[in-house]
């Protein structure tokens, strides 16, 4: 199964699908499902929705769609360019962006451009000693104008991703959007396994691909409010804290299998269905490991203010947010199978 994860998380982290402009990843998750014999349902701003018919217990599995990145925000007269962050939360982290490759999103194909920053040559003894401040990180596309930019089809509002592939390094796997194309790929696989069993040997199950959720879960508001199901699972990443200079707060690490989490900045997760988790782990020799964090959110929260019972089941995963974030597929194998037990029980 490892391959298969690797091949198809590969396909979908190197799609092109930053907040607002999820369709090319929503096209590759619809023919997916619809190559399952599955009738997939879009509303007006992106999500998808699609359910398997089977007994009388239902469920539903979320994953996003979208990847953080950034827009542009300015062009110069010179053709450099300034960008905003797409999340809802706080600026990028300013020591990961000089020197990452990107693609600018144009209507006519990718361009492709770098953060860049005035060199130590440049900045002097003192200068290189500290760390830049957003506005004097810019990128660089190649232009000689704001002309030639616009005649690239860069506008303002473009969007900004990271340009990497998926590679494996050693017992890991790195690449950008990890956050949540791993959840996608949960939930795309499980549908394949589910769709091999007859109805009275499943229960019920709607899959959702949500949109926007890197701006506070926008998307998945559309979708909580005409959801009525026995339990929600969102798909996520978890963050990992097992590397030098965390201390640790969360224990949580790559390899030891996936995070069930137990409360984040938004909302305490049904301990009923945390404990059913945990059960259906040690039943069945599934390694599990539980998580509070505090800086941390899904669209779970649109669930909650719905009324839905919602889990979180998350990959550990290190660097989040950044062009190399980094997990163990063996934690997502791990999770398939935990979630084939319980929703099978």
């Amino acid at each position: 199964m490892i391959k298969r994860l690797f091949d198809l998380l590969k396909t979908l982290s190197e799609i092109p699908g930053p907040v607002g402009r999820e369709g090319l990843v929503q096209e590759k998750v619809r023919e997916h499902l619809v190559n399952l014999g599955l009738e997939v349902l879009q509303d007006k701003i992106g999500n998808l929705t699609t359910t398997m018919a089977g007994t009388n217990k239902h469920y539903a599995l979320v994953a996003h769609a979208d990847e953080v990145g950034f827009l542009v925000s300015n062009i110069d007269a010179s053709g450099f360019i300034r960008v905003k962050w797409n999340t809802a939360g706080h600026m990028p982290d300013l020591r990961l962006l000089p020197g990452q490759h990107v693609m600018l999103m144009t209507d006519g194909g990718m361009v492709p451009g770098v953060f860049c920053v005035k060199t130590a040559h440049i900045a002097g003894p003192e200068g290189k000693k500290k760390l830049p401040s957003y506005s004097e990180i810019f990128l660089d596309i190649g232009a000689a104008s704001d002309v030639e930019v616009e005649e690239r089809g860069v506008h303002i509002g473009t969007p900004v991703l990271y340009d990497t592939v998926l590679r494996q390094h050693g017992h890991n796997i790195v690449g950008k959007s990890m956050d949540d194309r791993v959840g996608l790929t949960m939930m795309l696989v499980l549908a394949e396994e589910f769709s091999k069993l007859a109805e009275k040997e499943r229960p019920t199950l709607t899959f959702v691909s949500t949109v926007m959720e890197e701006l506070g879960a926008k998307g998945a508001a559309s979708v909580a409010k005409n959801l009525d199901v026995d339990g929600v699972i969102i798909l996520e990443i978890g963050l990992a804290d097992d590397h030098p200079g965390t201390d640790g707060e969360a224990g949580v690490a790559l390899g030891r299998g996936p995070v069930i989490v137990v409360k984040d900045s938004q909302l305490h997760y049904s301990h009923e269905m945390i404990e059913r988790l945990v059960a259906t782990a040690k039943k069945n020799s599934i390694p599990v490991q539980r998580a509070v964090y505090h800086n941390y959110a899904t669209d779970g929260l649109q669930m909650v203010m719905q009324g839905q019972k919602v889990s979180t089941l998350g990959i550990p995963c290190r660097y989040s947010h950044s062009s190399f974030e980094t997990l163990n597929l063996t934690d997502v194998e791990n999770a398939i199978q935990l979630l084939m037990q319980f929703l099978k029980e």
